[in-house]
């Protein structure tokens, strides 16, 4: 008799309360490695023959490109790259730096170009292995150069 005394009771605590989830408009993108350098003072320079291909003394190994965007449609990875300067106003242009994506085929890099493209939203953090080389033709002057590259996420 007291089992049916407390059915009722326990009917009456429950409670109900509305939730809510607001979640903010999301994309990121990193790169492994801060700076990349191209110190041919450790390397065997001058090479058997020209052209001729360096890769980077750092980081040493392929960096690594993550990706996430929680928006609908389409969506690009761009980089801008800018001629490396020495002081002396001696030039490299940057499609003599040449990447590659995934093992791809090694393009040139300049001045912009579209490394990839895909569609949103990505299934978390996505990764590519992005590899640079340094292609020399033999009219370069010594110097130390310097330059940048610019990475862009963007809607299409």
């Amino acid at each position: 008799m007291r089992l049916l005394v407390l059915v009722p009771f326990l009917a009456l605590a429950l409670a109900q309360v509305p939730i809510g989830v607001n979640l903010p408009e999301g994309t990121s993108l990193s790169l492994s490695a801060e700076e990349v350098l191209f110190d041919l003072t450790q390397s065997a320079y001058p090479p058997p023959s020209f052209p001729y291909t360096y890769a980077p003394t750092l980081p040493q190994g392929p960096l690594t490109l993550r990706l996430f965007t929680n928006l609908e449609g389409g969506f690009a990875v761009e980089v801008e790259a800018t001629p490396l300067l020495a002081e002396g106003g001696a030039e490299i242009p940057p499609g003599q730096v040449e990447y590659r994506l995934n093992g791809g085929p090694w393009i040139p890099l300049g001045p912009k170009v579209v490394l990839l493209t895909g569609s949103g939203p990505t299934p978390g953090y996505q990764s590519y292995v992005l590899e640079l080389r340094l292609v020399l033709t033999g009219r370069e002057v010594p110097g130390v150069y310097r330059g940048s590259l610019l990475f862009t996420l963007s809607r299409l």
